[in-house]
């Protein structure tokens, strides 16, 4: 079976994403106190850990299929975060076309990933992946395969106690929580996902280290457990024009990128041999009437002969220049307009987010 079940890890900056997706990939025999765990989706250095790339990895798990035990195979991809104050807007669109373009065949599950809390801004980001990133009108059925994981929960393990904080959830008067958690079917997984690959050989670390496997594998079980019931894949119909247009885009600006670099090796070359025709004026202080005269008209005249041929080589590098950036900012503008949304619809997100945050303390989601 060469067909994978895509899975998309999405949310904001530091909740746990590359976590969960190292949780997701590594074997069970790897959480026992001698196994060793792989940190295969690399995180960024820092105070927070930061995904700069889209990463993806393949895995297959055992799964029983009318009372057979089959393989089933994923792709679990780790995206940047939506709120990545390191990256500029158009990196972090870049990013997510990337990985659009990975699940172009279909998205089995989007694991929304995020805290405990489920603050303002983890609510702010869930409805960027619903109506920016897969625009409603287009994909309203987006949310039916949209889970919601939430990490660092530390009663995960008692499963009444997860149905009760959903029940809790949902009895809030915040609505816009309540709309969060009914929107997605209350497909809420609880996990706790504390680090493994802890610095140090004290047996304290060591005991530290051997607990936080089993809470992972525990973690891991209750993930891939809710995985295995998720079946369905689903085709958004915004996915093609993005695609598209992205690649296009892209393809685009690499052809360019060829030329620029062509012509900018060329212009280095000019510029070398108009060096050395002028440091014959260095040389050359005092000229008689002598073959030495027509030796510098002609060194002038292939000077100037060079620098209009940079003149020129310079302009068409401008041009390349300015094709490459149109071509970015249709980039940054076309991957709303593609999925039904203008870039002025963000903008005013971003604002009234920028203003949120500003009276919170908190970091905007981009």
């Amino acid at each position: 079976m060469n067909e994978y079940r895509n899975v998309l890890l999405i949310g904001r900056t530091g909740q746990g994403k590359s976590s969960l997706a190292n949780i997701i990939i590594n074997d069970e025999k790897n959480f026992n106190e001698e196994g060793k765990f792989d940190e295969v989706f690399k995180k960024g250095n820092g105070t927070l850990s930061q995904t700069k790339k889209t990463q993806s990895e393949k895995i297959t798990l055992k799964i029983g299929v009318g009372g057979e035990i089959k393989d089933v195979n994923y792709r679990i991809i780790d995206t940047v975060g939506i709120d990545d104050t390191t990256l500029s807007k158009k990196d972090v669109l870049i990013e997510i076309a990337i990985a659009c373009k990975k699940v172009r065949k279909g998205i089995n599950q989007i694991l929304f990933v995020c805290g405990e809390n489920l603050t303002p801004q983890e609510i702010d980001a869930y409805n960027i992946i619903r109506r920016v990133l897969f625009d409603e009108k287009l994909d309203k059925d987006i949310t039916k395969y949209i889970t919601i994981i939430r990490t660092r929960f530390d009663n995960f393990g008692d499963e009444d106690s997860c149905k009760n904080d959903i029940q809790l959830l949902i009895e809030n008067e915040n609505k816009a929580i309540v709309e969060m958690i009914q929107s997605c079917s209350e497909r809420v997984v609880h996990i706790n996902n504390p680090p493994i690959n802890m610095k140090g050989k004290e047996e304290m670390i060591q005991e530290q280290i051997n607990l936080n496997k089993k809470i992972c594998k525990n973690a891991r079980k209750r993930v891939i457990g809710h995985l295995v019931t998720c079946e369905d894949v689903y085709k958004p119909e915004s996915l093609d024009e993005i695609n598209e247009r992205i690649g296009r885009l892209l393809s685009e600006n690499k052809v360019l990128q060829e030329q620029l670099d062509e012509l900018q090796e060329k212009y280095n070359t000019l510029q070398e041999q108009l060096n050395r025709l002028s440091g014959a004026d260095e040389r050359s202080k005092e000229i008689s009437f002598t073959q030495d005269v027509f030796d510098e008209i002609e060194r002038r005249m292939k000077e100037n002969k060079l620098k209009k041929q940079m003149d020129e080589m310079m302009k068409k590098i401008d041009e390349i220049k300015t094709s490459m950036h149109e071509n970015e900012n249709s980039i940054e503008i076309g991957f709303f307009v593609a999925i039904g949304r203008g870039l002025d619809k963000l903008t005013e997100m971003v604002i009234g987010l920028a203003g949120k945050a500003l009276e919170s303390n908190r970091c905007p989601i981009l």
